[in-house]
Parts: structure tokens; C-alpha cells; sequence
């Protein structure tokens, strides 16, 4: 349902100069899933950060309490090679730089959607405008996670009231954090 802009000049918008409902939706989802995707990646990269963090000061505590109480020595050896494992897990995967990156994509996804929110009409320039910001920022982003993506994607689907749902297995949903998922939509 298309409703009159209450522009001043609104009769010099025509139809071809505005954007469609259906361009508005679509552009719209595609916002708020990649959203939600980003949101998804930050909260697992933390997670992993969170608990390597955890485990590295229990293992260290262990050291100096093993050290302090007079432990056997490989005690204190293994929770020092514990402590070393993990940090150099930290550094090679910067989980905590991955989750600051997925957060920041999300914030920027989410700031096209407020200015698309902003506007009472979009025109088609504006919109494309939009579209070509949505690329410039996904062609910096990593490598999607499939199964993750058809996850949002039925996410906003359910939040907006649509049947457009992906039928995902089990081992799909709970392995779509680690697998590429490059088939998924192959059949």
C-alpha cells in the first residue's frame, strides 16, 4: 500500500523518482538481517574470548598458588604451558578484534537502517545511494557464514510476519558459527 509523501512538492515525485514499498522492504531486511548476523558473530567471538580470558587466569592462579604452596612441579609447569596455549590461541585468532570488527559492521548496518527510518519517502537515487553503502560496507567483511545467515534471515522473516522461512538441519544451526556453508543454498 503506497501512501502520499507530505512533501511541499510532492507531485513532482513520480513513481519512477521514488522508491517502491517492495524496494523499501526488501532493502529493509537486508539491513536488519546483516544486523543481526554481525550481532551473532560479535556475541560468539566474545564468548571465546571471554572464556579463553577466564581460563588463562584460573591456570595462572593455579601457577602461583601451586608455586606458593609448594605443589610438584608439573603443576605449575602445566598451568604455565595452559596459560601460554591460550594466550597464543588469543593472539592468532584475535577473537576479541573479530568481535569488535562484527560489532562495528552491525553499528553501520543499523545507521542506514535509522536514515532509511528517518524518511517519510525515499527516492530512488536515495535508495540507491543506500545500496551502494550496503556494498562498500560488506565488501569488507569477512566471509559470511551461510547456515548463520539463513538462521537471521529467518529470523526477520518470523519478526516481519513471513512465510519466506529456509529449512535448516540440526548439525546446520548448531555448527553455523564454524561451517562456510557455501552449499546451503544449492538444494
Amino acid at each position: 500500500m503506497s501512501r502520499k509523501p507530505d512533501l511541499p512538492h510532492a507531485d513532482a515525485l513520480t513513481p519512477a523518482r521514488t522508491a517502491t514499498i517492495d524496494q523499501l522492504y526488501e532493502v529493509t531486511c537486508h539491513l536488519q538481517r546483516s544486523a543481526r548476523y554481525h550481532r551473532a558473530r560479535e556475541r560468539f567471538f566474545e564468548s571465546w574470548s571471554n572464556l579463553i580470558s577466564f581460563l588463562s587466569l584460573l591456570a595462572g592462579s593455579s601457577v602461583v598458588v601451586s608455586l606458593l604452596a609448594s605443589a610438584p612441579n608439573w603443576v605449575a609447569l602445566t598451568a604455565g604451558a595452559a596459560v601460554a596455549i591460550l594466550q597464543a590461541i588469543e593472539q592468532v585468532f584475535r577473537l576479541s578484534s573479530k568481535a569488535r570488527d562484527h560489532n562495528s559492521f552491525a553499528s553501520e548496518f543499523l545507521s542506514l537502517e535509522r536514515v532509511m527510518a528517518k524518511q517519510d519517502t525515499l527516492g530512488s537515487g536515495e535508495l540507491n545511494e543506500i545500496k551502494a553503502e550496503i556494498l562498500t560496507i560488506e565488501a569488507r567483511e569477512p566471509p559470511v557464514k551461510r547456515y548463520l545467515d539463513l538462521i537471521c534471515h529467518n529470523q526477520v522473516a518470523r519478526a516481519v510476519g513471513s512465510d519466506d522461512l529456509e529449512t535448516l538441519k540440526f548439525w546446520q544451526r548448531w555448527l553455523a558459527q564454524y561451517l562456510d556453508g557455501d552449499t546451503a543454498l544449492q538444494g
